[in-house]
């Protein structure tokens, strides 16, 4: 009897481990819920800082003009306040009877606002405005030619942007904005002859611009 009774103790203690072990190995093949992507601090005011390279075309050559950018802003969670420093790399103009040189400096104030921001990711629209700068040189390469001494232009920029941000850690980013350049009172180069102003290069009033910059959030 003592005996039938231990082989009926070891038989539930065995059933008892049986089931432990199934219920272990179906909560591992359970499907594990994704892990969130981090989430950085949205809901204050962040001061961020912004340096990058910028493409544009302009109208007065071919490839247009490339320099580079440095910025500041200060992000709150629906509106961001952004200053921004354009600095044209310097570039010839050349003809057949000239050579120009030209320089494009850009002071900016602008506004934007998110469509979407998702953790890491922030996808927004908006608009700016601020001071362009033309600064301009020329020299003769034929006799007969007296051409305009250095002179200094300035003119008004305006116009809508978009930029998409990727946020890969606590304390950096990359940003892409890509804005369209309205320009209101922008410098004409021609010669002046006996038949009046011959215009050579007139620039465009709308020039598309690339911007890719990394964002500091300190």
């Amino acid at each position: 009897m003592a005996t039938g009774t231990g082989w009926l103790r070891l038989g539930v203690l065995g059933g008892l481990l049986a089931g432990s072990a199934s219920f272990a190995a179906d909560a591992g093949d359970a499907p594990r819920a994704r892990e969130r992507p981090p989430a950085y601090d949205t809901q204050s005011v962040q001061w961020q800082l912004l340096a990058g390279g910028l493409a544009s075309l302009d109208g007065y050559s071919t490839l247009g003009y490339q320099g580079w950018m440095i910025g500041s802003g200060w992000e709150f969670p629906r509106l961001r306040f952004r200053f921004q420093f354009i600095a044209g790399l310097p570039r010839s103009l050349v003809d057949d009877r000239t050579e120009v040189r030209l320089d494009q400096y850009a002071l900016s104030f602008g506004l934007d606002t998110p469509l979407l921001s998702d953790g890491a990711w922030r996808w927004s629209v908006g608009a700016g405005a601020g001071l362009l700068v033309f600064m301009r040189s020329a020299h003769a390469l034929v006799g007969g030619v007296d051409p305009a001494g250095p002179r200094i232009h300035p003119a008004l920029m305006t116009g809508p942007d978009t930029s998409l941000r990727w946020r890969f850690s606590r304390y950096f980013g990359v940003e892409s904005s890509l804005a369209m350049d309205i320009v209101v009172g922008r410098p004409i180069f021609g010669f002046v002859d006996s038949n009046g102003f011959d215009p050579l290069r007139e620039g465009w009033a709308v020039r598309p611009r690339l911007n890719v910059a990394l964002v500091v959030f300190p």
